[in-house]
């Protein structure tokens, strides 16, 4: 773990060089999503820096020592590398050997946080009609995206193969659990819960702070943030626009979490053709109406699961999938870029006062 210098809340004054700009505007600007900062009133701020889940995670306090900072630091350090190692979708790991052992139809131990990210991608996948569905581990590996590098150049899958698994009709909720045992009663489910782990990663990221008495403090996993703690000096959160810029921004003094999922940062390419990360449970291919979607919620693992199905709900079914999900604030930007929020979300376009 290295940690971070202790930067100005104001993103404007974050220090950085030509070479090498300040932490907070490198993820703002070069990762995903959001642009992070608490302004006006100088509060001194901590931060550090991890990279997990094949992106880099923020780690932001104020108002904290130096010296517990410090240890919470290096707590989450730990923490999140048995995370990545546990959760990991294709490298070896806990999840690696479930998936490898599910299609044999018997009982396999499973960590607590799988049995709690496979809870949450049950109830998530039944909330949004089966547009969020953490069973289709093996369609992703067929279409190349279980791969840390972009874009992938090599040929989509032949038709027989995605209809192959589709006809089995994978779904996370033909997982059974009785305690620490899972299995599934259907052969073609492999976990992968890339659409809801760094859900979970920011709530227990937040848990271990508040274990030091860390309460005003902002997680950033690649773009998408969550606000641990009540607050008297607001975060300021900016929703990034794909094509360059902010599109809007929101204040935020209370726990709440802010997750973004698109189809224009992750991607294959063929023959001139371009398809996205995100995979219809539908058809088993990528989808391609809704460009990105961001959700606004106070459970991070409902922001983060929510988002990804908004995505593919498309543009005409989305706002009806984010009610069905709970979620009453969201903003979806489709291929034309035209972008359209729930009611209680209109107030991002207007600066998020």
């Amino acid at each position: 773990m290295d940690s971070m210098p202790t930067v100005d809340p104001c993103l404007s004054q974050y220090p950085g060089s030509p070479e090498r700009p300040g932490a907070a505007a490198v993820l703002a600007a070069a990762l995903l999503g959001l642009v992070v900062a608490g302004c006006e009133r100088t509060i001194p701020l901590q931060s550090a820096e991890y990279y997990v889940f094949g992106t880099r995670v923020e780690v932001q306090v104020r108002d904290t020592e130096e010296t517990t900072a410090q240890r919470a630091f290096e707590r989450l350090g730990r923490d999140f590398s048995r995370m990545h190692d546990e959760w990991h979708p294709w490298n070896p790991g806990a999840l690696a050997t479930i998936n490898r052992e599910l299609p044999d139809g018997g009982w396999v131990r499973a960590t607590p946080d799988i049995i709690k990210l496979l809870e949450a991608s049950q109830e998530m996948e039944e909330r949004s009609g089966g547009r969020f569905n953490a069973g289709l581990g093996a369609l992703v590996r067929l279409w190349g995206f279980h791969t840390s590098t972009y874009p992938i150049t090599t040929p989509p899958p032949e038709d027989e193969a995605i209809g192959a698994i589709m006809a089995r009709r994978p779904s996370a909720r033909d997982v059974s659990i009785d305690g620490e045992q899972i299995r599934s009663s259907n052969r073609a489910v492999r976990l992968d819960f890339s659409g809801i782990a760094k859900g979970l990663a920011v709530s227990q990221a937040c848990d271990r702070l508040s274990e030091f008495r860390i309460t005003d403090a902002m997680v950033n996993a690649g773009g998408d943030v969550m606000v641990c703690g009540p607050t008297d000096q607001p975060w300021q959160v900016g929703i990034r626009d794909p094509s360059g810029g902010v599109i809007g921004a929101v204040e935020v003094s209370q726990p709440v979490a802010l997750f973004t999922s698109g189809n224009y940062q992750r991607f294959g390419e063929w023959e001139g053709e371009r398809y996205a990360h995100i995979i219809d449970p539908f058809s088993g291919r990528p989808v391609d109406s809704v460009m990105q979607a961001t959700v606004i919620h106070s459970d991070p693992l409902v922001a983060d699961a929510a988002a990804t199905a908004l995505v593919v709900a498309g543009d005409e079914l989305w706002d009806s999938v984010a009610a069905s999900m709970g979620v009453d604030q969201a903003l979806v930007i489709d291929e034309e870029g035209t972008i359209r929020t729930t009611e209680a979300a209109a107030y991002l376009l207007d600066g998020g006062q």
